[in-house]
Formats: structure tokens, C-alpha cells, sequence
């Protein structure tokens, strides 16, 4: 399945759903995060004749406008989610068939208190703007009670970041990681991030995002305020700041009306459109896996997720990121192929990639020896799809005698999956 399937655990919940503890290949692309956009991150190149999997219409009429089509509403798997961890004295979720989740029990403990998810970046892209500053307007419009800002892991592990935070004596957290080429996926992540929310009584943020749609779907009171900050580069096809302010002036103040963003929410996240376990397995190709629904299996557990293992493109964090407009860097942990037997890789390559990037040299050298002395290459010559990626080499290209060429990589199929140029996650 295409990776960003995964992101946040997605699959995973979708799978649980319908009674299964892994998630089969799911036939098509699902939304990964909101975006006023198409619902997919600005980029993502999609494979002829395989569904998009949206949350909502509303993205599903975002996306046509946008010239795209072969678009199926599903809902957020965050509605899945609320399905599958229905409490006692939570909202219930309407499906489309007219059941409602379960009840499971009562919700842990007496909601008190405010988290804070600030606007986030990503590895492509970071945010500008004073977190110093945004607490202390978080301070001054909540009060005296206790706070929590949840960090996207993006800026929780950039120490700078964080310290501003810790430093002013308020709990700091991270959901986890929302992973990457089906590499450092964290299952919990939603599980998590519903079972924070649930013991807040408020849930607050400086931009419109999906914490604020979760956290009014899930019956919680919300507000947007606050300075928004920038994104480095933005795509102004994502609508910026202004877009969701135009679209909803009452969203964006310090309380939002509980039944205006809960409509909002619904709306957004396709709260009439959640389907049947068995329309799941049918829309997702899931019938060679699964004749019929089964009980859910146990939800993961919520240990807390901590900083996480270090991720093979580790992110490099500049000293002045968050604070004001980007200087240009060179880029981290990438391999410049010039020919097909020269490779040069920059100096600073990831740790996770080291080896295979010293043995990547190494061919190089030998393959500029014999073309150099006319010889022919007696191993396998580098070429641009060789690049390596979180340690693991994409494709090897043989240079033959006589000039042709041999690959690992299998004759295209036009049918095959093909993974996103750019994964920028959207307005999450």
C-alpha cells in the first residue's frame, strides 16, 4: 500500500475495525491529514485507475474543483477511532447505517485543565514564529490551570523548541511518530492523542488543524487564537492562514460554540459518510484477508512515546528554525549522482545510511578506475536509482558488455503503486 496509508496509524485502526490486528494492503490512497486542499500532501503522485480515500465531501468537491477524480468518501479513521473507544459519557458516533459504537466505559478521570497543539512543521519544512511569545498569550487566556502543549515529534525533538516550553514549567508531550516508509510507524499515536484530549477540558491551538476537528468530534471544548505563525516555502494552494479564517470566522476565537464546531468538525471529517465494517473490507479490497467482520482486537497500549528510536533521515534542527525566515542549507543526508559512475555523496549523510553509503563510494571509485583505463566494469555500476534511502538501496542498474543495461527493478507495471514525490503531511 502507498506509506502515507500508515501515517498516524491509520491502517491500523481501519484494520481493527473490522476485526483484524494488521492491516492488509489497502487498495487505493487514504487521506493522511486535513487540508483545505485535494486531501493529500501538495505532490503526491497517484496511480492510474486506484481510489482516493477521503474523509469527507467537502475534500471529495475541494479535490474535483482541483481537477482531480476517481475520489471515495470514507471518514477519518479518527471516527473509526471514536467508534472503537466509545466511553459511557462520551458524544455517540452516528454512523451511516444508523448503529452506534458500543460503550466501553467511563472516561478516566475528571477533564481539567488545557492542551495546547501549536501549528506545526515537518522535515521539509519548519515553522516561524515565537512559541515564547505563543505561551505566553496561552497563559494569559486560559488562566491558572494547568497546561499541556503536545508537540508535533517534528518540534519535540528540536531541543530549542522544547526548552521553551519546559523552561516556563508546563508539561510537555508528543503524541509519537508519525512515521515514514512504513519505517517508524507508531500505532498508538490517535490512542494517545484521544486519551489526552478526553482528560482536558479544553483544547486549543493557533490554526485550524486536525487536533481542533478531532478534539470537537469527540465533544471537547475548543478554541483557535493566537499568533499563527509561518511555514517556511507554504503552499498557497493549501490556502495559508487566510482560507479557513474567510470560510470560518466563528472557529477562530478563544471558545468556540460547541455545536458550531462540532458541525464543523463532522462536516470535515465526513461524520455522515463512516461506513459498516463490512463496507470497509469491501471499499479497501480486504475479501482475500477477511469473509466477514470480527471483534475488534485489543487497542494498543498507551507507553508513554517518549523521543522515539532515531529515525534514519534524522532531522537537523538550525539554531535559529522557528524564529525567523530560513537561510538556505545544504541538504542533509542526500547522494548527487552526476553520471552513471560517478557519486558523490554530501558530507553530511545520516549515520543510518553510512555504511552503505561508504560501499556505494567504493563501487564509485572502482567504476571511474576501469572507465578511465577503458575496462569493463566487472561490478555493478551506480546509477540514479541506486540512491539509498533509510539504509536500503532502491535499485541496482548493470552496466553489460557492449553498452545495455540489466536491473533488479521489475518492468513497469501500470498498475503498480508509486510512492509519493513529496510527502509534506497536510494541515495535521
Amino acid at each position: 500500500m502507498h506509506h502515507a496509508n500508515h501515517f498516524y496509524g491509520h491502517a491500523h485502526i481501519m484494520a481493527r475495525y473490522v476485526g483484524l490486528e494488521h492491516p492488509p494492503r489497502i487498495w487505493g490512497y487514504l487521506q493522511h491529514g486535513w487540508n483545505m486542499h485535494d486531501g493529500f500532501a501538495v505532490g503526491t503522485v497517484f496511480a492510474k485507475g486506484y481510489p482516493k480515500f477521503v474523509w469527507s465531501q467537502a475534500c471529495s468537491r475541494r479535490g474535483w474543483a482541483a481537477g482531480l477524480r476517481g475520489y471515495e468518501v470514507v471518514g477519518a479513521p479518527w471516527l473509526y477511532l471514536l467508534d472503537l473507544e466509545r466511553t459511557t459519557d462520551s458524544p455517540a458516533v452516528q454512523l451511516n447505517s444508523g448503529r452506534t459504537a458500543p460503550v466501553t466505559a467511563p472516561s478516566p478521570v475528571e477533564p481539567s485543565g488545557t492542551i495546547v497543539y501549536p501549528f506545526h512543521g515537518w522535515e521539509g519544512q519548519q515553522v516561524v514564529g515565537s512559541h515564547a511569545d505563543y505561551l505566553a498569550e496561552i497563559r494569559a487566556t486560559e488562566g491558572d490551570v494547568p497546561l499541556t502543549v503536545c508537540l508535533h515529534w517534528n518540534e519535540y525533538d528540536n531541543p530549542k523548541v522544547r526548552r521553551e516550553y519546559e523552561d516556563a514549567g508546563v508539561r510537555v508531550i508528543t503524541h509519537g511518530q508519525r512515521g515514514y516508509l512504513w519505517q517508524d510507524t507508531d500505532v498508538a499515536f490517535l490512542y494517545r492523542q484521544l486519551h489526552e484530549i478526553r482528560t482536558h477540558r479544553r483544547v486549543v491551538s493557533n490554526r485550524m488543524s486536525s487536533a481542533v476537528l478531532y478534539a470537537a468530534a469527540a465533544g471537547v471544548e475548543v478554541g483557535i487564537y493566537g499568533d499563527p505563525m509561518e511555514l517556511e516555502s507554504d503552499h498557497a494552494v493549501l490556502g495559508g492562514i487566510g482560507r479557513p479564517r474567510r470560510m470560518w470566522p466563528a472557529m477562530h476565537q478563544e471558545s468556540v460554540p460547541a455545536g458550531y464546531a462540532a458541525d464543523v468538525a463532522l462536516s470535515e471529517l465526513g461524520g455522515d459518510t463512516v461506513l459498516r465494517p463490512e463496507e470497509v473490507i469491501d471499499v479497501f479490497g480486504w475479501h482475500a484477508e477477511i469473509d466477514a467482520p470480527g471483534p475488534p482486537p485489543p487497542a494498543p497500549g498507551l507507553t508513554p512515546a517518549g523521543r522515539g528510536p532515531r529515525r534514519g533521515r534524522r532531522a537537523r534542527h538550525r539554531a535559529d528554525s522557528h524564529r525567523s525566515p530560513a537561510d538556505a542549507e545544504p541538504v542533509v543526508g542526500t547522494v548527487s549522482v552526476t553520471d552513471a559512475v560517478t557519486v558523490a555523496v554530501t558530507d553530511a549523510v545520516t549515520d543510518a545510511v553510512t555504511d552503505n553509503v561508504t560501499d556505494a563510494g567504493r563501487s564509485a571509485e572502482r567504476a571511474q578506475t576501469e572507465v578511465a583505463t577503458g575496462s569493463t566494469p566487472s561490478s555493478p555500476t551506480l546509477s540514479p536509482s541506486d540512491v539509498v534511502e533509510g539504509g536500503a538501496p532502491v535499485a541496482t542498474v548493470v552496466t553489460e558488455p557492449g553498452g545495455t543495461a540489466s536491473s533488479n527493478r521489475s518492468p513497469v507495471d501500470p498498475t503498480a503503486e508509486r510512492v509519493a514525490t513529496a510527502s509534506a503531511p497536510d494541515r495535521d
